[in-house]
């Protein structure tokens, strides 16, 4: 229901949304990077740098994991490796190897989706320094 509420599902192409994606893309030197909502079936990305917006299937959606912990950062260093994803294609179609995402939420504090970034190739590391920007991004997404 938030989500419905908050409108963010029509907003694809949002120019500001665009811009965030892209500046949060360039600043984590990441090659994608989006703005995700989550609804009951489904993930929207609203908002891309570096790759396509479209809508998929919530189940296989890495950033469902970050909605349903949202007080965390999500970030998987190599995606191959890790169980939880192994049944998104885009893990076995080799699109995302490194994945982080941080939660944005509405004014109520509902979880509504992620700003998250991947890479085709694993990283070794994303510091405490990185995890703060996107966190930081996140909180633009509904200001």
């Amino acid at each position: 229901m938030a989500v419905a509420a908050s409108g963010l599902i029509d907003s694809h192409r949002d120019p500001r949304l665009m811009a965030l994606a892209k500046r949060t893309r360039v600043t984590l030197h990441a090659q994608w990077a989006g703005v995700t909502v989550i609804s009951a079936e489904s993930q929207h990305v609203i908002a891309a740098s570096g790759g396509m917006l479209g809508i998929y299937r919530r189940s296989t959606s890495i950033s469902s994991y970050v909605v349903n912990a949202p007080d965390a950062p999500f970030v998987v260093l190599d995606a191959s490796k890790d169980e939880r994803l192994a049944g998104s294609p885009f893990v076995y179609d080799g699109l995302i190897r490194f994945y982080a995402g941080v939660a944005f939420r509405d004014r109520d504090g509902h979880a509504l989706g992620a700003l998250c970034i991947t890479d085709a190739e694993p990283r070794d590391s994303f510091s405490d320094e990185e995890i703060a920007l996107l966190t930081a991004f996140a909180g633009e997404v509904v200001a």
